[in-house]
């Protein structure tokens, strides 16, 4: 079984684990708070795993005590992995009936979810939306150096940049480059896109063959201006999850996470530490001089690092108790991972205490921004939870926010703006 296989099996068994011990038989759930009409805040769940159906329901109120995602305000839609959101929409990968493309959720007028937009592609179909009329996506079937362009209120594709001018090429340089199936990120007009410079035959899935690249293009006239190189990384994100990898922060830096699982030409992994690297506010160009490892938070280089957020200049990273078994990843979904408060500026970090030790958030990551307070995805098992966790006010300890006893394991949470 290749890597690419292997990795994807690992993400059904996740889900999968979570659905055979997190049932509503196991739980003695009392009342539970069911999907509303007037719904803001989403939730979804998955019964049957990644690229299965999932629910995506609306509640009004930010859940609390136990849940049940299915009822008359609920969507039954494809659980690609996780979703992003702007405003009132929400974005996956994969139609109900498996059609890949751009997908929007709305958030209708009786308070339901209700798919509103469909722009088919052959792969991949990563995407960002920066404004109400501009977005952009990946879609390798019109060209594996282009990125597609987007109007995210009307649903209809307005165009492409070609990234070709500013791709390396020379001796020894891979030409099977793939623009944009791993990052499509934006800030300050600048829209920057991942160079993969994969192997011969590869897919651009973890196996760039050169230190991780990024072409810088100007959004108001589709310029592309130069490319970016870091020092030593490699890859970012994970290419066949929603879960994009990496966050803006409040002073308008980049954020990402690598998860080090770098393979070479022979598609041979070639373990490296994860971590966080970011751009700077103000800059166009990686910050190679900041990097944040599990060393900088008291474990080592082989504890796995994933899901990333950051609130009012504290980032927040989820990180592995215990080293990541290589290559056979045979514990990745191991309840192992915890929490820490990270100052962006020093790296003092504080774990935050007080929820069962939950398992990898690889469909989803296991963080959450919603209204100014930090979510933790906490699904555990031997602890019968499915749900999430707040961190409290003393920025220290979680708190029990919501289980969800019916409907699947927890995939996402976010709150949209509303009605239209």
């Amino acid at each position: 079984m290749n890597r690419r296989k292997l990795m994807n099996s690992l993400f059904y068994g996740i889900v999968v684990l979570g659905l055979a011990s997190c049932t509503k038989d196991d739980i003695n759930p009392g009342p539970a708070t069911n999907p509303g009409g007037n719904g803001k805040f989403v939730i979804l769940t998955a019964e049957t795993g990644s690229g299965a159906a999932g629910y995506y329901a609306a509640y009004e109120d930010l859940p609390s005590g136990t849940v049940d995602n299915i009822g008359g305000f609920s969507l039954q839609a494809r659980n690609y992995g996780g979703f992003t959101h702007y405003g009132n929409w929400i974005f996956n990968r994969a139609t109900l009936a498996g059609e890949s493309g751009v997908v929007q959720y709305s958030l209708s007028n009786t308070g339901k979810i209700e798919q509103t937009g469909f722009i088919k592609c052959g792969s991949s179909a990563k995407s960002l939306v920066v404004d109400a009329t501009t977005g952009f996506y990946c879609d390798p079937d019109r060209g594996k150096t282009k990125i597609q362009k987007f109007n995210p209120t009307t649903m209809q594709r307005t165009g492409e940049i070609d990234l070709s001018p500013v791709i390396e090429k020379g001796d020894n340089i891979s030409t099977n480059v793939w623009a944009g199936v791993q990052t499509i990120a934006a800030k300050e007009g600048k829209l920057y896109v991942s160079l993969t410079y994969s192997r011969e035959k590869g897919s651009g899935h973890n196996d760039n063959t050169r230190k991780y690249s990024m072409a810088v293009v100007d959004i108001a006239s589709g310029k592309p201006e130069k490319s970016i190189v870091h020092k030593f990384v490699k890859n970012q994100g994970f290419v066949p999850s929603e879960y994009p990898g990496f966050v803006q922060a409040k002073d308008g830096s980049l954020y990402f996470i690598t998860t080090g699982w770098d393979s070479n030409t022979q598609n041979i992994i070639e373990p490296q530490p994860s971590g966080v690297f970011r751009i700077k506010a103000g800059q166009t160009d990686f910050d190679n001089d900041w990097y944040l490892s599990g060393k900088d938070l008291g474990l080592t280089d082989k504890s796995q690092m994933w899901s990333l957020k950051e609130l009012n200049g504290t980032l927040y990273v989820d990180l592995s108790e215990e080293p990541l078994d290589l290559p056979s990843y045979s514990n990745l979904t191991k309840n192992m991972y915890s929490v820490y408060a990270v100052n962006s500026q020093d790296k003092k970090a504080t774990k935050i205490t007080g929820y069962p030790l939950t398992t990898f958030g690889y469909s989803t990551g296991n963080l959450e921004v919603v209204e100014n307070d930090v979510f933790i995805r906490v699904v555990n098992p031997a602890s019968k939870y499915n749900g999430y966790y707040k961190i409290n006010a003393d920025g220290k300890t979680a708190s029990p926010a919501f289980n969800v006893i019916k409907g699947g394991q927890v995939n996402g949470l976010a709150k949209l703006t509303g009605k239209k």
